[in-house]
């Protein structure tokens, strides 16, 4: 019977216990438009496993928060989950497992028709849990999802692909799928075909019996202003799931427009996701985009902030969720080591990421791993790409100016970003964001690059970093030698002399370069100071020259290397009138002590 109605904050509740199986058997659900992805972990997906999967008695499950977004009169009314998705996205996963597994043993043992049906039997009796089916014989969902793959990989695998990428809440579906794949192949090793039909129905009868409390509101508005209250088991509410709540509640008029937003945010989330996979993401995102236009804010702060922004207009709403998406479409190529030259944007729009200066920088920052930039990546790209008042050059400027500053700070002597290059960073952004003429963009321009110049690590400790520079793919490194040594690092690092002397455009893909050692890697040791490994033995040249050239003795490869399009130093210049086949140990050294001075005096300056 249900419970009393029960007021929560003045909002109507009624509640009910019920067990998994009563829940997909007598509703339908539905994720709303304004809920938070799946996002359950290993570590999540384990608890499960013990609690429910191997629980030896009824195992309470905890509450769901649900509407009732559709009754029907003669099947199961559709609710709506405000919280609980978490757990029944898991329920029906593992449903899906053993149903497959079920399968499996049917088609394993045709032969042995009595043990093939039962096991085909209680497949079917399985799936009903997945999709239900009317008295007229229309399917129903019992779970519906936003993600194509849900239908398609769990409930109906026979359906035709919709083709649709999977994003990161598709993505942590499949890692679920694959983890209980994983300990169900465990359970049944071993076991004869009729011991793995009694496991399947064992631990399917365990996922059924776990009992929950289904809390049901009286609509969809009380659902809203319940859903930022509310913690999922395990996991605080992400800073992005409150934003997606709040843009929904406040922007939107009707349910068509809900879809709408719905539809902006998750392509705001797609772009910013794309290649990254931890769970934050986004939530870093929209600090760091709000770092880039305004005073900046702590983490657990930013909610508040953003509430107070856009108040209760839904104008002021829909202008935020505007603003993330034209911070999405640059920080989608942000910390991307392979990202490209884009084409110019229609219409004489400027775009940031058609400037091939722009794109090296991006690179740049992606290879040293720096995100601590980000926002005043972003304010850079948007002042170009919105205004006449940042000009190409000055884009450029200030990205050279980021690039230079963290391959000396970060990239060779690991300094580590701190707040106050954060505070940098979000004082520059916030003065190039309210800057009204070009003057005062150059004036922000110039505090950037004096701040900047003043956190500098020593001129003798960056020295020394570059000339440690090496390459030794044929050797045995340790982690930390790893970082040190990457071939799209010591490969950046050759092209950016190369283009500091205009001998090669920007915009290059560092991936059709290869790195050539002037001293073949033969006569080096297995000890990574060798001077064969290191920066001064280095050279750029394309894949075919340096094939051509193997282990051509010093004379020829000077040669090759004059005419080619990389940097000839005067170092190198001076090696020609060395007789001997090879550079010497000493040569090498003194070409590594050259290169570092140029970095510091020209290359890499601030």
């Amino acid at each position: 019977m249900p419970e009393p109605v029960v007021n929560v904050d003045l909002i109507p509740v009624e509640s009910q216990t019920r067990t998994i199986q009563t829940c997909f058997q007598q509703c339908l659900y539905e994720v709303p438009n304004f809920q938070r992805p799946y996002s359950w972990s290993t570590d999540q997906l384990e608890d499960f496993w013990d609690d429910v999967v191997l629980a030896r008695g009824d195992f309470f499950f905890g509450s769901t928060v649900t509407w009732v977004s559709q009754k029907r009169e003669l099947f199961n009314d559709t609710y709506s989950i405000i919280d609980g998705q978490q757990r029944l996205t898991t329920s029906t996963i593992i449903l899906s497992v053993i149903r497959d597994a079920l399968l499996d043993v049917s088609k394993k043992n045709d032969a042995t028709e009595g043990v093939s049906l039962s096991a085909k039997s209680q497949a079917n009796a399985t799936q009903k849990y997945i999709i239900a089916t009317d008295d007229d014989g229309v399917p129903h969902r019992v779970l519906v999802r936003p993600e194509a793959m849900f239908y398609e990989h769990i409930q109906n695998p026979s359906a035709i692909p919709s083709g649709v990428k999977w994003n990161g809440s598709a993505q942590r579906i499949g890692e679920a799928r694959k983890f209980f794949e994983g300990r169900i192949i465990n359970v049944l090793s071993g076991r004869s075909a009729e011991e793995q039909v009694d496991r399947l129905k064992a631990i399917r009868a365990n996922v059924l019996k776990a009992r929950v409390i289904q809390v049901e509101l009286a609509s969809e508005e009380d659902g809203f202003l319940i859903f930022e209250t509310l913690n999922t088991r395990g996991a605080d509410l992400l800073l992005s799931d409150l934003v997606k709540n709040l843009l929904i509640r406040g922007g939107a008029r009707d349910v068509p427009d809900r879809k709408a937003i719905a539809t902006r945010w998750e392509s705001i989330v797609n772009r910013v996701q794309d290649g990254r996979t931890s769970n934050d993401v986004v939530d870093r995102f929209i600090w760091q985009s709000w770092n880039s236009r305004r005073d900046a804010a702590t983490e657990p702060e930013l909610f508040k902030k953003i509430s107070s922004l856009v108040g209760s207009e839904s104008t002021k709403h829909l202008s935020y969720l505007q603003e993330l998406e034209v911070d999405s479409s640059t920080y989608e190529w942000l910390e991307q080591e392979h990202v490209q030259v884009q084409q110019a944007k229609h219409g004489g729009s400027r775009n940031a990421l058609a400037v091939p200066e722009v794109v090296d920088s991006i690179r740049a920052l992606a290879i040293f791993n720096v995100s601590v930039a980000n926002s005043a990546v972003l304010a850079a790209a948007r002042k170009y790409q919105e205004t006449n008042l940042l000009s190409r050059s000055r884009l450029i400027e200030v990205m050279r100016l980021l690039e230079n500053f963290h391959f000396q700070f970060t990239a060779l002597t690991n300094s580590g970003s701190t707040g106050g290059t954060r505070g940098r960073y979000n004082r520059f952004a916030v003065l190039l964001e309210k800057a009204e003429n070009k003057d005062k963009v150059a004036v922000a321009i110039k505090d950037l690059r004096a701040k900047l110049r003043s956190s500098l690590p020593s001129r003798s400790l960056v020295t020394k970093a570059f000339e440690e520079i090496f390459y030794a793919p044929s050797l045995r490194l340790n982690q930390a030698q790893k970082l040190r040594s990457r071939k799209i690092f010591v490969a950046y690092v050759l092209m950016t002399f190369a283009k500091s002397h205009k001998l090669l455009p920007a915009g290059q893909n560092l991936e059709t370069w290869s790195i050539e050692h002037i001293k073949p890697q033969s006569l080096g040791t297995d000890n990574t100071k060798n001077p064969v490994y290191s920066i001064g033995n280095l050279t750029l040249l394309t894949y075919a020259l340096n094939n051509d050239l193997g282990n051509a003795k010093l004379p020829i490869k000077l040669a090759a290397l004059r005419s080619g399009s990389a940097y000839f130093d005067p170092e190198l210049e001076s090696w020609s009138a060395n007789v001997a086949e090879f550079p010497l140990d000493d040569q090498i050294a003194s070409r590594g002590a050259r290169l570092g001075e140029e970095a510091l005096d020209k290359v890499w300056s601030i």
